[in-house]
């Protein structure tokens, strides 16, 4: 259950800030490192918190538009990929999620579709959700990362 304040992202937002600016400056070699990596660690589950979930829905999102477009084509694989993402969605209690899960069940089916052939006429849109996923991604693991800002990310 959530507490009022601090949430859990002010929270880690303040330990990795007493890291970085009181800890950090009082260490050296192999123990400042180490500080380094717990603090950027913390801002990471910090931006998973704030971004997971709208990333997570983005990417599962362009995976039902390329794998859900022009099924008939595709015949009942593609239906079964569908039924499996939604309950792997929405699980068997409606309270539970698995997100991972239909990620995971998707991203898969994407792969077979391209191994296959299925979806070279949709180069273009596969680019563009690869693309978009890993700017998403890189946005919560690296938001610093020079080819994200070059692109606009």
């Amino acid at each position: 259950m959530p507490q009022d304040r601090a949430t859990a992202d002010e929270l880690l937002a303040g330990v990795a800030a007493f890291l970085r600016d009181e800890v950090l400056p009082q260490l050296g070699g192999a123990s400042a490192y180490k500080c380094r990596v717990a603090a950027n660690i913390l801002a990471i589950v910090q931006r998973e918190l704030v971004l997971g979930s709208a990333a997570d829905r983005a990417e599962l999102a362009g995976l039902q538009a390329l794998l859900g477009n022009d099924s008939d084509a595709r015949g009942d694989a593609i239906d079964d990929i569908a039924v499996r993402m939604l309950q792997a969605l929405v699980g068997q209690d409606r309270d539970e999620c698995d997100t991972r899960a239909a990620l995971d069940a998707g991203n898969a089916e994407l792969c077979a579709q391209i191994r296959s052939g299925a979806l070279d006429d949709r180069r273009a849109e596969i680019f563009a959700h690869v693309r978009q996923t890993v700017r998403d991604k890189l946005a919560i693991a690296n938001p610093k990362y020079p080819a994200l800002r070059e692109h606009g990310g």
